[in-house]
């Protein structure tokens, strides 16, 4: 039976998939790796190399992330979630690239409408991170009394952020739990000049 990790608080579920909410923190299962291997798995270097410490999960851990609220509609419905996996795939024309839990609620609204926000989190944003990030929309209502504007495409972009980018689906990969989804950039924006947020930064900060 596979083990999957919360990158949050550390918990541990055992299951085929990972838990949609995590029962100790409320992160949403786009937060949990699967636990493949411990200490030593890196191997492979001999004589005076120097010693690797952890395998390819703990080497994951270091490269670099932001963090970001994804936001989509379907119909009347709008749904957002924490998402760290967001990166500018070229300039002209502008398209970005986003990774989405299939077993995510946000997930079914980007199937539906094929139109996504990207709201980017300052250095101050770790509780609209938690808003979006703890829980599933399948269980509550994460705008609720989350002041937010529509986008061009009708997407909801909460306020409190540095800046935005709106997307239409251009493309899309089955990446088995993950789907990651080609955009083409459609409007966008800077708030302010804030520093953006790290996941490093919100997992030391938290």
């Amino acid at each position: 039976m596979k083990q999957w990790r919360c990158t949050i608080c550390g918990y541990v579920h055992t299951g085929e998939t990972p838990p949609e909410v995590c029962p100790v923190c409320g992160a949403d299962s786009s937060f949990f790796e699967e636990v493949t291997g411990e200490a030593g798995e890196g191997g492979g270097l001999t004589g005076g190399e120097p010693l690797i410490k952890g395998g390819p999960k703990q080497a994951l851990h270091k490269i670099t992330y932001g963090l970001f609220i994804v936001s989509s509609l379907r119909g009347e419905e709008i749904n957002a979630q924490c998402a760290n996996t967001v990166f500018q795939i070229t300039s002209e024309p502008a398209t970005v690239a986003i990774g989405i839990n299939k077993n995510n609620y946000t997930h079914d609204f980007i199937e539906a409408s094929g139109v996504v926000g990207i709201s980017i989190l300052d250095c101050q944003g770790q509780n609209l991170a938690r808003r979006f990030g703890y829980r599933s929309g399948r269980d509550a209502d994460k705008f609720a009394g989350i002041p937010y504007r529509t986008g061009v495409t009708g997407v909801p972009l909460p306020d409190g952020c540095l800046g935005f980018l709106e997307g239409k689906v251009r493309d899309k990969l089955d990446c088995g739990t993950h789907t990651l989804y080609l955009l083409d950039v459609v409007n966008g924006g800077l708030y302010s000049d804030e520093e953006p947020m790290t996941y490093s930064y919100f997992r030391a900060s938290k």
